[in-house]
């Protein structure tokens, strides 16, 4: 019980030394978020910092569940102080994210992001193979439209299906992003503030969703869910293929009885026939 004391203790300390609990200024308050809020400050509204850890550690445990069956978890925050911590914990787990602008119809319309992705792709060998019998004109075009497509799509080329969840820092401003999210019935993880609504987000978490400190806090924290996810699925392939090779072992085995049966079965009808002989 003390050492749970003190793990609690520490996390609550880092929690205020991060400013996670300030939220925005009283009238700016979304009335949804009022089981949220602890206290009223003179300048800004207090989160409960009891609701933040309560809230992340059920997201942490869905985005765990969520790496551990192979799903794609898409990163999204285009915030300008914001958007290499996203690019950062996306690298870290190998997953796409959106940190420049959202691109609209990215998920309610996959076909179309598809084929961007394929466009991309070929400009890419375009680049590498004929890009230097092109003209100064043509070469000036290709990289325009190179870096058109990747400014967009750059950031998601692994994402070759819908993904299963979504963590959006800041709800409010990604706000087409969540009505997509919705539309497709794909899992949203959001860093909700105290001036935006955690309506439409299946996992919202209480906090400051404009200091990079914050969010990185955050963001570390549900990484951390998503490797240790990434990891339970390694071991779990690993252990499916000795199950198999195992299979295969028994089935040989197998095999070589039957071999040895038949083999005994010849031997034994031909001493019969010398017998009857």
């Amino acid at each position: 019980m003390l050492n749970k004391e003190k793990k609690i203790k520490k996390i609550l300390k880092k929690i205020y030394k991060n400013k996670i609990v300030v939220g925005h200024s009283n009238s700016s308050r979304n009335p949804k978020m009022a089981k949220f809020i602890l206290f009223k400050n003179k300048q800004f509204d207090i989160i409960n910092p009891f609701k933040i850890l309560k809230y992340k550690k059920k997201a942490q445990k869905f985005l765990k569940e969520c790496a551990s069956i192979g799903g794609i978890i898409l990163y999204v925050g285009t915030k300008k102080q914001i958007k290499f911590i996203v690019e950062k914990y996306a690298k870290k787990v190998k997953m796409p994210f959106i940190n420049y602008k959202w691109p609209a119809g990215l998920l309610t319309n996959i076909k179309n992001t598809r084929l961007s992705i394929k466009k991309k792709n070929i400009l890419e060998t375009q680049k590498k193979t004929i890009y230097k019998y092109l003209s100064k004109k043509e070469k000036l075009f290709m990289n325009r439209k190179y870096d058109k497509i990747n400014k967009k799509f750059g950031t998601i080329f692994n994402m070759n299906r819908l993904p299963m969840a979504i963590i959006i820092v800041d709800v409010k401003k990604e706000h087409i992003a969540v009505k997509e999210a919705f539309k497709t019935s794909i899992y949203t993880i959001g860093i909700v503030d105290t001036d935006s609504s955690p309506q439409y987000i299946d996992y919202p978490i209480p906090a400051n969703d404009d200091l990079s400190k914050s969010i990185n806090y955050i963001l570390k924290g549900l990484t951390r869910s998503i490797i240790k996810g990434l990891k339970e699925r390694k071991l779990n392939l690993k252990k499916e293929k000795n199950k198999l090779f195992l299979k295969k072992d028994e089935d040989k085995l197998n095999l070589k009885k039957d071999e040895d049966k038949l083999n005994l079965k010849k031997d034994e009808d031909k001493l019969n026939l010398k017998k009857d002989e």
